[in-house]
């Protein structure tokens, strides 16, 4: 009898699996890890001769396998039943330097449900656990911001007559709260100040570490993800209007709304149980303004789809794309205000929060994802009348070489842009001229 027993349950763990991947429903995203899942591969005598589909059918079933987001919540549970731990206790988590992915793995990044960014791509160091909430230990590095507040100076030389902003996030670790990791919110503020110290040409200056350092009894950071809160952009939006002369709106004049449940980057690297314990609520603040925004795409198309600048997303790791429904690479936002100004907003994912506040004050809001847009900047700026040029990141894209050159290639790189015809048809705000220009230079100049 028990030898039976023993057979059935053998064969049906053998069998059960195969069958539940064949037979259960195939999710195609992943919320939770913010990326496409894997698709069943085609199967062709080149791709079998090389290795390639095999390796294929190997992640299609990673991604497929049964019950696969329960086992992976369940893990850290697992690896914290291994030893005694004090809830709440504070540790540190060293993230290991990621590998770079397969040719394969690179192409699908443009399929994430909201694009990665430099944080979230290169990041390898230590994190700090406290109270439930992920922290990165750094503070970035003054010596890298003389970079940064160079490129920054140059659009300011090209374009005399565009005022300049230097708006850049400080690190979560800036907030610690423990007296011990005080130093963390010194080097933010010494890294940030460098960059006002080595700006010239008229660029301006927008000290978002002071503002939300004087509101630091206030949690401004999420603690499941690496992005601030809307509150924490919110300040930032207060320090940037007093560095360009604009009345910030308060608060309370806005619609507020809330979001439960947001489990984000920090809780994908840890998989910290007291993390997964303590999921983000976020509040947020809508402006009063009605707007009509449209996605542009990287090159520029014939026409561009309608956008949004808040989404109604649901709560989970995806909440983050509430704002500008996460990363795209052109987006233009038109405001019934019409008092002729208007603004280009150069961020990677940081800025996103940040940006939604400025439909209070322009007419108009081209928001430029620096990894993403392959538009000509100068052309926008030119073509456009814009009036303020906004560097709205956080401190690791000003921090990267790598990233710094993307924000100064915009200015020069080839690419179409859609600019709109306005005289002859106005029914149609975007109706694009295509504008092909394949003359890029190395040089950062207006065109």
């Amino acid at each position: 009898m028990d030898k039976k027993v023993n057979v059935l349950v053998f064969f049906s763990l053998v069998l059960g699996f195969p069958l539940l991947l064949l037979l259960l429903p195939k999710e195609k995203e992943s919320k939770d890890e913010k990326r496409k899942l894997a698709d069943f591969p085609m199967f062709t005598s080149e791709s079998y001769l090389k290795g390639t589909w095999t390796k294929l059918i190997d992640d299609y079933i990673d991604d497929h396998f049964p019950y696969r987001e329960r086992f992976i919540q369940t893990t850290p549970f697992f690896h914290a039943a291994k030893g005694f731990q004090l809830k709440n206790a504070e540790r540190v988590v060293v993230v290991p330097k990621k590998k770079d992915p397969s040719p394969e793995k690179k192409e699908e990044k443009r399929d994430t449900l909201a694009f990665l960014d430099e944080f979230e791509e290169n990041f390898s160091g230590s994190m700090l656990i406290i109270d439930g909430c992920v922290y990165p230990l750094g503070g970035g590095s003054p010596k890298m911001s003389k970079h940064f507040a160079k490129m920054v100076s140059e659009y300011a030389a090209n374009f005399p007559n565009v005022r300049v902003f230097s708006a850049v996030a400080p690190l979560s670790s800036a907030f610690i709260p423990a007296a011990k990791y005080k130093h963390f919110n010194a080097q933010n503020k010494k890294t940030l100040w460098a960059i006002k110290e080595n700006l010239s040409n008229g660029a301006i200056f927008s000290d978002i570490f002071e503002e939300l350092n004087n509101h630091a009894a206030t949690k401004l950071y999420f603690g499941t993800d690496h992005h601030w809160k809307p509150l924490g952009a919110y300040y930032a939006y207060v320090a940037f209007c007093k560095s360009a002369g604009l009345v910030p709106v308060p608060l309370e004049q806005m619609t507020k709304k809330v979001k439960y449940n947001f489990l984000g980057t920090m809780y994908q690297y840890t998989r910290d149980p007291s993390v997964l314990a303590h999921p983000d609520t976020m509040e947020y603040w809508e402006p009063k303004v009605e707007t009509e925004a449209y996605n542009l795409g990287a090159y520029g198309t014939s026409k561009g789809s309608k956008a949004k600048v808040f989404y109604n997303t649901s709560s989970g790791g995806n909440t983050y794309s509430t704002f500008l429904g996460g990363d795209l690479p052109l987006m233009r936002i038109k405001t019934p205000i019409k008092n002729g100004k208007k603004v280009a907003v150069i961020k990677n994912s940081m800025g996103n929060a940040f940006a939604v506040y400025l439909i209070s004050h322009y007419e108009e809001i081209w928001v430029v994802d620096l990894r993403y847009s392959k538009q000509n900047l100068s052309r926008i700026i030119q073509e456009n009348s814009i009036n303020d040029l906004v560097f709205a990141v956080g401190m690791y894209a000003a921090m990267s070489h790598g990233t710094i050159g993307m924000m100064r290639r915009l200015a020069t790189q080839s690419g179409n842009y859609v600019a709109p015809i306005r005289q002859e048809n106005p029914e149609d705000p975007i109706s694009p001229i295509l504008a092909p220009d394949n003359q890029g230079s190395d040089t950062l100049s207006p065109r």
